[in-house]
């Protein structure tokens, strides 16, 4: 079996200088001391032939959405020369690139795995290694064939569920409840088989000819993600869709219940935006500021004269995966219909089919 690491900086590659600060390093997979260490996991492992490339060295709260076009790109080029991928990257925005992963990479016959570290490596406390090598035991002994993937700590994560809970546990990472985490690594795997075929179904390769991988890995990043707040004006939202913002994601109250009135209604609220936004259109997504809530528009009277005025629900998508979906719908071209059909639509696991 032949694993490419593609390194793109991160805690897991940083230098801690005598001040105590963290600095990206030069060569991000470590030279020679990486080197050597996984080569002696790759005999552990038997027979596992690793190589390595630095493709990025930027701390992951500095990545933007044309990184996640370099990390889909190496992937591409090296598709056919690699049996899977382990990305190392730092835990800021690793939610986001592995949910950007998820949908770039379409018809995805390989292990695609994320990991990182909350401690860089070579400093006391570093679970550097014990994370790479928990990625690598899941790459080879595990039973997922193909998808993206993020193995942290003690768990393994569908890269479109995965959500960053702590910038102090080793257990960093965790899924919203509808679908949780896919399994646990401790001195064996324990998998969750069933969910795991489920995610991994939504990647496996056509049955018709050659599988063949499908990038499209092109993301519009004029896009805002605007928390509500009782008094937030549609002024706010119109003057951004003039400044020429492509989409909006509104985080709004409970399940999904944005400020919108009837079209009498003497109180401000959001219709002149919701309005505005439809004659334009430009698509609104609503998901919701509670962690495990489900973004449903069909209960309350807000939300359902919401949709009418076609906002378009997230349902029980992560934030992250809610953008890297919206930005990779927009950048593939896909015009304002199209939005409204697909983003409530799961296209990668990314939404729980029962909801």
């Amino acid at each position: 079996m032949k694993i490419l690491i593609l390194a793109t900086g991160g805690t897991i590659s940083h230098d801690v200088g005598d001040d105590g600060v963290h600095r990206s390093n030069e060569k991000a997979t470590k030279g020679d001391v990486f080197a050597r260490l996984l080569e002696r996991q790759a005999k552990a492992l038997g027979g596992v032939q690793i190589s390595s490339k630095t493709i990025l060295n930027k701390d992951s709260g500095n990545m933007i959405m044309r990184d996640w076009e370099v990390i889909s790109a190496a992937i591409a080029a090296d598709y056919d020369a690699y049996d899977a991928f382990l990305v190392t990257h730092g835990t800021e925005t690793m939610g986001y690139a592995t949910s950007a992963m998820a949908f770039a990479l379409g018809n995805l016959g390989k292990l695609v795995v994320f990991t990182g570290a909350q401690v860089a490596f070579g400093q006391v406390g570093s679970d550097a290694l014990i994370n790479l090598e928990n990625a690598l035991r899941f790459i080879v002994k595990g039973d997922a064939k193909q998808g993206v993937y993020l193995v942290f700590g003690s768990q393994i994560a569908a890269g479109v569920r995965a959500k960053k809970n702590s910038e102090f546990d080793y257990d960093a990472f965790y899924a919203p409840r509808h679908l949780p985490n896919l399994g646990i690594v401790g001195h064996s795997l324990k998998e969750n088989k069933q969910a795991e075929d489920f995610y991994a179904s939504h990647f496996r390769p056509s049955v018709w000819g050659v599988p063949k991988l499908d990038l499209k890995n092109k993301f519009e990043s004029n896009i805002v993600v605007l928390s509500e707040f009782p008094g937030l004006h549609a002024d706010v939202i119109i003057n951004m869709a003039k400044s020429g913002v492509k989409g909006f994601i509104l985080r709004s109250y409970g399940s999904g219940v944005p400020n919108v009135g009837p079209a009498d209604a003497e109180f401000e609220n959001l219709r002149p935006a919701l309005e505005f936004l439809r004659a334009r259109k430009i698509p609104v997504v609503i998901t919701s500021q509670a962690a495990n809530a489900t973004a449903n528009m069909d209960i309350y009277e807000p939300s359902f004269l919401a949709r009418e005025l076609g906002a378009i629900p997230a349902r029980d998508m992560t934030i992250e995966a809610t953008v890297a979906k919206l930005a990779w719908l927009l950048g593939c071209g896909h015009d304002y219909e199209e939005i409204a059909k697909l983003m409530p639509e799961s296209l990668r696991g990314e939404i729980d089919a029962k909801i």
